[in-house]
């Protein structure tokens, strides 16, 4: 997906979705050399894990970089490539005590999580509008419901499939980003409570991803949505008012 107009498209979609935080694109990079090549990115020497880097982009604009010793755990770095999954890992011991007591419930949420195979280097994150990373493996989007929804609607318009959604407990970045760097499919989640916590996500907020390739997609549905009369924000009815006058009349005949 080189060679695209990054800017234009971000700038597209943070028109008709009036976005609040930039589209962020994510690369997985196997070395250094070509962690380097990535303009203005930013290396870092505190513990710093995938969700904050993200955040970095759409909160700062930084161009930032994840590698092997700014996660603090295995646990992290095997969801996200980096490391790969071993036997503590699979025993569930890091979330006992905090979000199971019982062992074989622990072991049963590590195991169920989708994870990157073992080859990576370090993870980056850079606003779309950038153009710093011209290959993105993913899209990230924090947005509110409303937009999410007509992000997905776009995602169907001109190709539909019916969209299947996971909650995998902690560690939602499972069910998002790393859900679609692996399945080449949208993954939609609600933020964890590391999100909230180190990566400063909103109350209100989910997560949308998509590929490159869908993302292009996308805007170009919202497109036909937006010319179809289905736009953010969608305007709210009166709840004590006939609905029949905000409906297409097509619809009254079925």
């Amino acid at each position: 997906m080189e060679n695209q107009n990054w800017k234009a498209l971000a700038d597209e979609i943070t028109s008709l979705m009036r976005l609040s935080k930039p589209p962020v694109a994510m690369k997985w990079v196997k070395s250094e050399e070509e962690l380097q090549r990535i303009p203005k990115v930013r290396i870092h020497d505190k513990h710093l894990p995938p969700c904050t880097i993200v955040e970095h982009a759409m909160q700062f604009n930084w161009t930032s970089a994840c590698k092997f010793d700014n996660i603090h755990a295995d646990y992290c770095r095997a969801i996200h490539g980096l490391a790969p999954r071993d036997e503590k890992f699979f025993s569930g011991e890091m979330f006992m005590g905090a979000w199971f007591d019982d062992i074989k419930q622990a072991a049963k949420h590590h195991g169920a999580l989708e994870t990157v195979e073992p080859a990576y280097y370090a993870i980056v994150s850079s606003p779309v509008s950038s153009g710093r990373i011209q290959d993105p493996d993913v899209i990230v989007f924090d947005v509110i419901p409303a937009q999410a929804f007509l992000i997905m609607a776009g995602y169907q318009y001109a190709d539909y499939e019916r969209i299947q959604l996971t909650f995998s407990g902690e560690s939602t970045c499972s069910d998002s980003w790393v859900h679609t760097f692996r399945t080449g499919k949208p993954g939609l989640s609600l933020p964890c409570y590391a999100d909230k916590k180190f990566a400063g996500m909103g109350d209100a907020e989910v997560r949308v991803t998509l590929t490159a390739e869908d993302f292009v997609r996308t805007v170009a549905g919202l497109q036909a949505l937006y010319k179809n009369g289905l736009r953010y924000p969608i305007a709210s009815y009166s709840l004590t008012q006939d609905i029949i006058a905000g409906l297409p009349p097509h619809y009254l005949k079925y």
